[in-house]
């Protein structure tokens, strides 16, 4: 059997430059918290409207934002094109954030 090569040279995150890391962690973490919070935000303010209580609301809230979080932050370092995910996801933090603001 015949071995191909990929496509596409295999980058590791260790080889990066330090501005791309520091992107990849700051994007992940910081972009993770602020797509976060705009979740518990807007699950929060929302699910008090179709009928379940406003402190139940916000607890099924903060409980499932950890299975949004988590994700997030390893997608963010396993990326490979770390500037356009990157961007991605501060742009998701701020339409969530200001879709809650508006509810």
């Amino acid at each position: 059997m015949v071995a191909t090569r990929p496509a596409r040279p295999l980058r590791h995150v260790a080889v990066d430059p330090w501005p791309l890391v520091v992107w990849r962690l700051l994007a992940g973490f910081g972009g993770g918290y602020g797509v976060t919070s705009g979740f518990v935000a807007l699950a929060g303010s929302a699910l008090p409207l179709l009928g379940l209580a406003r402190g139940e609301a916000l607890s099924l809230a903060l409980l499932a934002a950890l299975f949004v979080y988590v994700p997030l932050c390893l997608a963010m370092i396993a990326s490979r094109a770390p500037l356009r995910d990157g961007l991605a996801v501060f742009g998701a933090a701020a339409a969530l954030i200001g879709r809650a603001s508006v509810i």
